[in-house]
């Protein structure tokens, strides 16, 4: 039997609100520029790397203090400790995928005493403490768009006996969603994969999440999404 392989998104996934928009509410006060910039993403105008980066050069008055303040305030969803304990129960490893901040999501984890491993952008602090900086470990250098490719790291990770589960809700989801074998969606990953024929299953919490699995987990087969197969053949077949 096939074993199941979670991936997950972090930023309104995990957590209710995205760290990093309340991040920018604090720090950016050019509005204006600011929404450009999300709006320009949003549309596939430019990709992960060059928002971030041009969101970060719009702070101003950077305290390192109130950005750690701003992340303690950070609620989980209301279920995803069970969930957490679910995977553990069952012998489900999960990986968590984000285009956000290392500090803030090791941050994070720490102060609900979550050990999950985790692939993202890492944050560079200025020795002064009053600048920051991204840099991007896990971004593909033939593709500009993502600041952390999360399509490779499903692809690299999952071996051929296993399946591989996407959790998600944002665009920086979109792209991963068309590899993954089975994909929960809400908010806009949602209606990214219905315009664009994924097969998904809608969720709410991550409450939604375990019911399904643990119907899907009944089955005796679980068989890879063929789309998905064909996709991930194609990558490699590239190199």
């Amino acid at each position: 039997m096939n074993r199941l392989k979670i991936f997950c998104d972090f930023d309104g996934t995990i957590t209710v609100k995205d760290t990093w928009m309340a991040i920018g509410e604090q720090f950016i006060r050019d509005k204006q520029k600011w929404n450009d910039l999300i709006r320009k993403f949003e549309n596939l105008e430019i990709g992960a790397r060059e928002c971030f980066l041009g969101e970060i050069a719009l702070i101003e008055d950077f305290d390192f203090q109130v950005f750690n303040q701003i992340i303690d305030k950070q609620e989980l969803d209301k279920h995803f400790l069970n969930f957490k304990k679910f995977c553990d129960d069952k012998g489900l490893a999960m990986t968590i995928l984000s285009e956000g901040m290392d500090h803030y999501i090791r941050r994070i984890l720490k102060n609900h005493n979550l050990d999950i491993s985790f692939f993202t952008n890492k944050f560079v602090l200025s020795d002064d403490e009053k600048n920051i900086h991204l840099e991007f470990p896990f971004s593909d250098s033939e593709c500009i768009k993502c600041g952390c490719c999360k399509r490779n790291l499903v692809l690299n990770k999952t071996a051929d006996d296993e399946i591989s589960i996407y959790i998600g809700d944002g665009f920086s989801d979109a792209c991963v969603s068309h590899y993954a074998d089975i994909v929960f969606a809400k908010r806009s990953l949602a209606s990214y994969c219905w315009k664009n024929n994924i097969t998904y299953f809608e969720y709410r919490d991550f409450q939604d999440i375990i019911n399904k699995l643990e119907k899907i987990m009944l089955k005796k087969n679980i068989k890879h999404r063929q789309t998905a197969s064909l996709k991930r053949r194609e990558v490699f077949l590239r190199g």
